[in-house]
């Protein structure tokens, strides 16, 4: 039989060609369980990258269906002996598969606690490792809310910011619930919020925002790289990461180092629960008034958008590609790959002097329930290494409030010139990103 890892794909996709790529370096073979796509052309392109796949009747993937697909692999020829999911609806899924196969991963509990906002903020609380206040909203319960601070709203369960917003009015908690029913109808997004529809607010931190894109292994966390989000735009119902950079170019090198302790502090508080391997995206936030920094979330997977092909420019490592080999790593191999981790961070190179390389990503977003027209991005000069166009003519656009991307591009940058760097390409690509609604 063919050793294989098995992909948990979402509707047809999930990062499918380079997982294949990945897995293939290891001389391994990949196989997917897919739910059932609203397009059989998504599939189509997947399965030229994929040895087999078991395709669900339904739209999104269940505990019950992994048994099922492993034994139907194994029917074909195919011995998975470990499961990877880029898509963070089904990151308790690949827990779960992996705890049996035993396959190198953080347990179930740890995650489900990373995922669920509320409860993530209450432990580092208890854990003195957070100062953020927070509630729980109840249905027809307003809150008291202290009015010297400003608060911030956001689902228990997201992504993609989805009904993240500043909450400017407390009669704005009265669109709840229509923006509740938004998420059960979003046929793409409603595997993320795992049946959690309810939402909570909490102190805004003031200051600018930062990912820091790390792998656990035993325990021991490596910060790979960190972007800081250089351009967020607060719109009524979501917030929109426009621009992303790296290494950070606000915050001198000392401030960065004590976020990546800070956020290596969290990660070990969390080692009780089962939290020891895995490859994380953890966004946090520098509370300049307090001079102290905050977690916003602890996201159990890869980050989205042109994260990884960020990472691996800086670095010269894809995450996609570490953490595919962690889930199977020999026990002999793993001081060999602490140790090339340690060498390829970003935040080790920081420690010690200016890091060689650096990036400048952004993201243009459309306008919810619009139908594009004409969409283009060619600059006549400049032009991006790594562009990413996510819709064609004639896509109508979802309904919905979260961020709908439309384009990424991705620039290999100057270290030594970030901020000139960063407020050329921003008006560059304003410039020349051009879209039109019907």
């Amino acid at each position: 039989m063919k050793r294989a890892i098995l992909l948990l794909m979402h509707q047809g996709k999930s990062y499918t060609e380079e997982a294949a790529a990945a897995t293939a370096a290891l001389g391994l073979t990949l196989v997917a369980l897919s739910s059932r796509p609203e397009t059989p052309g998504v599939l189509d392109a997947s399965r030229r990258h994929v040895a087999d796949c078991v395709v669900t009747e339904e739209p999104e993937l269940t505990s019950g269906d992994l048994d099922k697909a492993v034994r139907e692999l194994a029917d074909r020829g195919y011995r998975v002996e470990a499961a990877l999911a880029t898509f963070e609806g089904y990151r308790l899924l690949m827990a779960e598969l992996n705890e049996r196969l035993g396959a190198r991963d953080s347990a179930e509990a740890a995650l489900r606690l990373c995922l669920d906002k509320y409860e993530l903020r209450r432990h580092l609380l208890a854990e003195g490792l957070s100062e953020v206040r927070l509630h729980r909203l109840t249905p027809g319960a307003t809150p008291e809310l202290d009015p010297s601070a400003r608060w911030f709203v956001k689902p228990v369960r997201g992504a993609s910011s989805f009904a993240t917003f500043l909450l400017d009015d407390v009669n704005d908690l009265a669109d709840l619930p229509a923006i509740q029913g938004q998420m059960r109808a979003d046929r793409r997004m409603k595997a993320i919020f795992m049946d959690r529809y309810d939402f909570l607010v909490e102190e805004y931190v003031e200051g600018p925002e930062f990912s820091f894109e790390t792998i656990v292994l035993d325990g021991r966390i490596h910060h790979l790289c960190v972007h800081e989000k250089a351009r967020v735009e607060h719109l009524a119902r979501t917030v929109l990461e426009g621009m992303s950079v790296s290494p950070p170019a606000s915050l001198d090198r000392d401030l960065v180092l004590e976020g990546a302790d800070h956020v290596s502090s969290c990660l070990a508080a969390l080692a009780g629960q089962g939290l020891t391997d895995g490859v994380f995206h953890i966004e946090a936030k520098y509370w300049e008034s307090r001079k102290r920094w905050e977690i916003i979330e602890i996201n159990p997977r890869m980050g989205g958008s042109l994260i990884d092909a960020s990472v691996q420019t800086v670095t010269g490592h894809s995450l996609l590609d570490l953490w595919t080999e962690s889930l199977l790593l020999p026990d002999g191999e793993r001081g060999a790959f602490h140790e090339r981790l340690t060498r390829a961070s970003q935040l080790e190179a920081l420690r010690t002097g200016a890091p060689a390389r650096a990036t400048v990503f952004l993201s243009k977003y459309g306008e919810k329930g619009r139908t594009v027209d004409t969409i283009r991005f060619e600059p006549p000069t400049r032009p991006p290494r790594i562009l990413r166009v996510h819709v064609a003519e004639g896509t109508e656009l979802d309904e919905s409030d979260r961020g709908i991307c439309l384009m990424d591009a991705l620039w290999d940058v100057a270290a030594d010139d970030l901020d000139a760097e960063t407020a050329f390409l921003d008006r560059h690509a304003t410039e020349h990103f051009h879209v039109r609604y019907r």
